[in-house]
């Protein structure tokens, strides 16, 4: 099963995904063009690339499901997921909604899973990971509903051992390892 994370920026995406990694899930790393963030590794939290290797990636059609975000690319490698796409695994990968609509489209073994967050919880995260206040407020002036992309829907208001509880329920239900 391909599990599909997605929420806004400080909803605790990749904090969900490094759990549900501890509990045995393939991580899939996506590709950005954004810089990394202090703490960041390339490779184990995304894959860093440049705007000129992006775009040589995507006219060969590696890539499933890209998006433009605060002006930084984001992309799956599709090649990536054709791998975890059997009866021997389960993956956990983030996407944003154009990740949900194109891999939702090309596979048939995916849950998207929605870390719904408030506004007020969003900032403070964003705060405490140092992002810069002009950054803060343009994602936040951004924000949309995503409830319609969400086969579940979890309160990542919630403390993150609650989340990941929540989560861990569902994949019970849905996984392929048993």
């Amino acid at each position: 099963m391909i599990y599909l994370i997605f929420g806004h920026s400080g909803s605790g995406k990749s904090t969900l995904r490094e759990a549900l990694t501890k509990k045995g899930l393939n991580k899939i790393i996506t590709y950005t063009t954004r810089t990394p963030r202090p703490g960041e590794i390339n490779g184990v939290d995304y894959n860093f690339i440049d705007k000129s290797q992006f775009k040589k990636m995507e006219e060969k059609n590696l890539f499933i499901g890209s998006t433009c975000y605060a002006g930084n690319f984001y992309s799956t490698l599709k090649e990536d997921l054709e791998k975890n796409n059997n009866d021997l695994n389960d993956c956990v990968i983030v996407v944003d909604k154009e990740g949900i609509i194109a891999i939702k489209k090309e596979f048939k073994n995916v849950i998207s899973i929605y870390l719904k967050c408030s506004k007020e919880i969003l900032k403070k995260r964003m705060i405490k990971r140092c992002e810069d206040e002009s950054v803060i407020e343009k994602r936040l002036s951004v924000l949309e509903n995503l409830d319609e992309y969400a086969d579940y829907i979890i309160d990542s208001d919630e403390d993150m051992d609650i989340v990941l509880s929540d989560v861990l329920k569902i994949i019970k239900i849905h996984s392929v390892v048993k």
